[in-house]
């Protein structure tokens, strides 16, 4: 389970060391690919990329929508094993995609983890906690 979030930033060579916390679940391996939806890239362990992967070649290959998702997941996908400070290197082209230089928010979202660029979250997500955008009603509906 990823949980929490983390202010880092990438050392010279564009290494991200990842959190204490979470090396242990990613010690045997990750992957790195874009997100489809956001501005963001997202960090998977094996295991969860491998449940996705599955369900995305699942969908049909005539379909156009399918066709684009698996070309923006697969092609940017990047799969690594950390070193033994638990670093990884992510390529300029993900760094690029996610508008990330240096500063780097790192996310955990349960089953995955979440890159962004320190802005782009600010924006993306903090703004719009503030706003009101998540609401006693979407916790009602959820029986929460």
């Amino acid at each position: 389970m990823f949980l929490g979030e983390f202010s880092h930033s990438l050392d010279d060579k564009g290494r991200l060391t990842i959190p204490a916390k979470f090396r242990d679940q990613l010690a045997p391996g990750l992957v790195v690919t874009r997100s489809p939806q956001d501005r963001c890239l997202l960090l998977m362990p094996l295991d969860k990329w491998e449940e996705v992967a599955a369900k995305i070649n699942a969908l049909p290959l005539a379909d156009p929508r399918s066709a684009l998702l698996r070309r923006a997941i697969f092609s940017a996908a990047e799969d690594f094993k950390p070193d033994k400070q638990g670093r990884i290197l992510i390529s300029q082209r993900l760094r690029d995609y996610a508008q990330i230089s240096n500063d780097i928010v790192i996310a955990g979202v349960n089953t995955f983890i979440e890159l962004w660029q320190p802005k782009l979250w600010e924006e993306k997500v903090l703004q719009q906690l503030e706003s009101g955008a998540i609401d006693g009603e979407l916790f009602a509906a959820l029986n929460v």
